[in-house]
């Protein structure tokens, strides 16, 4: 259904409420008792089988009774009787339906099937967001969540989106305080209709909304959200704060790609390739919410930092570095002015700043600020340990301590600086005395964050805070700039491919889900990439006939279905030099192999030209239960496990994909060249990731694909052992 139906849950005209009864405790009438508090101006109908009226209005004994089309229902009744319901509204021709019912999914295996029921009941007929949710919050609309009568009614350029409901008002509720407004925002419970798919591509378009933010605890339509994400990359900000990032892949995995690709390295290629921002908890995300939303021009990494006394420019020297933030040098102009204003024994006019004074004179502050704005050298300044306060200011200077006046001078330095040099100026504002006794202290910090935020002033609660913010901010410019010029094209497979023919071919001849590294080999040049091409060699003799065919040295393998990892049980022998050395490692594999894996069908040995030795890099391939087929890019060998430098894609693949995904291991260095090494056709890497992005993209039967060793040389590189598994559906 299209967005208009979207829109009918956050600008409904008529609300119909099942389960709204004369108990003011039920969540129906707390619904109903929620939206007259909020000030909600359209026609609300309560439904219920039994009591006569509620919060001074009719209850209705089903929605045949009522004469007017009605926009949205709401439904707070028992599980067992939503099928009913959902039947009704339909005859009502209702497009918009909030179950806020719990008692589906999230109870066990009776629950998934009322929820398939549901499903089928309501297929192309109504949306509705649910079950076990709260439903929507519009101040524009004037509709709100149960527990939000008192939810900020002016509307803002934020949208907010959350599986939960509870923890989605805690959002709200801090955010409120931090000089964030709504446009929209939307508890989506178990996503059985409406997920989080169809909530960002509605959002995208909204032109109320500009930035996006969302608590997700996992998704339904995974390859669609990531489609949709990617799309949106660099036009509006979307903040996303992910749970239950350390679990692992559920299932065993055969492959080394498979065993290494766990939640987090999942969602770590989402956030990559989506320039989504990731947070990782309460206070992160109401803090990068703040950055966009007071800054929405952004800003760069490059800080001019101030302080009040020594300590917090080591503070914040670190915040700002482990930020991945910067404290350039200032111009030696800049230099030479702060020098002149700071003459004082112990101060620092380089950057960091040191003033020595949490209570400096507004002139003085005035002028610092003002000088460190026009250095070019910097994006923003960040203000820490000045005391606006005044109470504060008593309390730690007595009587030396400014007056009130000039406290409240002091005070308006940042705006005037602001305004006159157009760049970000940042405050931190700590809560200093946090014991109950000091609580008024509290009160006026809070009034003068409002006044920073009132005049475009972002306000954090702590240097490492702070930080963490405008890096989230800096990075995703940077990453907007960046990914203008960049190639966004993806690559497609060609229809009917001769790549795509012979896969098909293996596929009818493979009596086991393993393909051998005969077949795997076979089917990977077709798709452009170079391999050692090996000969099946079923006995002893026939393995001596063909390593004198193809001249020495060569290396010989078990071939197998049920052995995947070959060297692991001897049955690897490599840099055989003759016909001796031949029937020796073929009598020796063999035994390995009867001692190791007794149970397992041997085809024979495979016989190959040994090739010249060069860097060893793994690529690989897995098929995540999210997202789909994801490529893996790393250092290679046997001690790929152990070591773990790999980095992972979903696919399909752009060219700048590739090219981050191979700079984004530790081992870069060595790619480039090291210690008298010479370096590796990077460029021809890249074009072997986006062969085998469309080669993946095009053979949907492949669940895992492992290509270790590659051997990468100067010039070009080469696959010396590849293994693939097949979805044995």
């Amino acid at each position: 259904m299209s967005d208009k139906v979207l829109n009918l849950f956050f600008q409904p005209k008529t609300i119909a409420v099942f389960g709204a009864s004369e108990s003011i405790y039920s969540y129906g009438t707390r619904f109903i008792q929620a939206q007259l508090d909020f000030g909600y101006k359209g026609k609300i109908y309560a439904i219920n089988h039994k009591g006569e009226k509620t919060l001074g209005l009719k209850i209705y004994r089903s929605l045949d009774e009522i004469k007017d089309n009605i926009d949205l229902a709401f439904i707070t009744i028992p599980a067992r009787f939503i099928l009913d319901t959902l039947n009704q509204c339909m005859a009502k021709n209702i497009k918009a339906v909030v179950a806020f019912t719990a008692g589906f999914s999230e109870t066990g295996a009776q629950g998934r099937e009322l929820e398939k029921e549901v499903i089928k009941t309501i297929e192309g007929k109504l949306r509705l967001i649910g079950p076990n949710c709260f439903g929507p919050y519009c101040p524009s609309g004037g509709i709100t969540v149960v527990t939000g009568g008192e939810f900020a009614k002016e509307s803002g350029p934020v949208a907010l989106i959350a599986q939960s409901g509870q923890l989605s008002e805690c959002i709200i509720a801090r955010a409120q305080g931090e000089g964030i407004r709504y446009s929209k925002f939307a508890s989506y419970g178990n996503a059985i209709d409406v997920n989080e798919a169809d909530l960002i591509d509605f959002l995208m378009d909204d032109k109320d909304t500009k930035i996006i933010t969302q608590y997700l605890e996992g998704v339904r339509d995974g390859r669609r959200f990531f489609d949709i994400a990617r799309r949106n990359a660099g036009k509006k900000p979307h903040i996303i704060w992910k749970v239950g990032l350390t679990q692992m892949g559920a299932s065993a995995s055969s492959s080394h790609t498979g065993s290494l690709a766990g939640t987090g390295a999942t969602w770590d290629a989402f956030f990559r390739q989506t320039g989504a921002v990731q947070v990782s908890n309460l206070d992160e995300m109401t803090d990068a919410t703040v950055a966009f939303n007071h800054l929405p021009k952004g800003c760069g990494l490059r800080v001019g930092y101030i302080s009040g006394g020594g300590a917090g420019t080591v503070l914040g020297a670190d915040a700002c570095d482990n930020a991945g933030m910067e404290m350039p040098s200032f111009a030696k102009q800049t230099e030479k002015k702060l020098a002149e204003l700071l003459p004082g024994v112990g101060l620092s006019f380089r950057n960091p700043v040191d003033v020595g004074n949490p209570h400096p004179p507004k002139e003085l502050l005035y002028d610092l600020l003002a000088t460190m704005s026009a250095d070019k050298n910097v994006d923003v300044v960040v203000v820490r340990r000045i005391l606006f306060s005044v109470k504060m200011s008593k309390i730690f200077s007595g009587s030396t301590a400014p007056s009130e006046k000039d406290q409240r001078e002091l005070l308006e330095v940042p705006v005037k600086v602001l305004k006159k040099y157009k760049k970000p100026i940042i405050i931190i504002l700590p809560d200093d005395m946090t014991g109950a006794e000091s609580i008024y202290l509290e009160e006026e910090r809070r009034k003068i964050r409002d006044f920073f935020f009132a005049n475009g002033i972002p306000v954090f609660m702590s240097e490492q805070r702070t930080f963490t913010a405008l890096s989230h901010l800096a990075k995703f410019r940077l990453r907007n700039t960046l990914g203008k010029a960049a190639d966004k094209k993806i690559p497609l497979p060609a229809s009917g491919s001769k790549s795509r023919k012979l896969f098909q071919g293996v596929l009818k001849k493979s009596q086991t889900p393993v393909l051998d590294e005969i077949q795997c080999k076979k089917v990977l040049k077709s798709a452009g990439i170079k391999v050692t091409l090996p000969v099946l060699a079923p006995s002893k003799k026939e393995a001596v006939t063909a390593a004198e065919k193809m001249g020495y040295p060569v290396v010989m393998k078990i071939v197998s279905p049920q052995i995947t990892h070959k060297s692991d049980i001897g049955g690897v022998k490599l840099k055989l030099q003759n016909k001796a050395d031949v029937g020796k490692a073929y009598d020796e594999i063999m035994a390995a192999v009867r001692k190791k894996a007794a149970k397992a069908q041997i085809d024979g040995v495979s016989i190959q030209k040994m090739a010249v030795p060069g860097l060893e890099l793994v690529i690989g391939m897995t098929r995540d239960p999210q997202f789909g087929p994801m490529l893996m890019f790393g250092l290679g060998g046997t001690s790929v496990e152990i070591l773990k430098d790999v980095a992972f894609r979903i696919t399909p693949l752009t060219r700048q994909d590739a090219k981050e995904m191979i700079r984004q291991i530790k081992g870069y260095r060595l790619l480039e060249g090291y210690r008298g090494q010479p370096p590796v056709d990077i460029e021809y890497l890249e074009d072997m990731l986006i062969k085998l992005s469309a080669f993946i993209e095009e053979n949907p039967e492949i669940k895992e694909m492992d290509i270790n060793p590659l051997f990468a040389y100067k010039n070009g590189a080469v696959a010396v052992d590849a293994r693939i598994i097949l979805d044995e559906k």
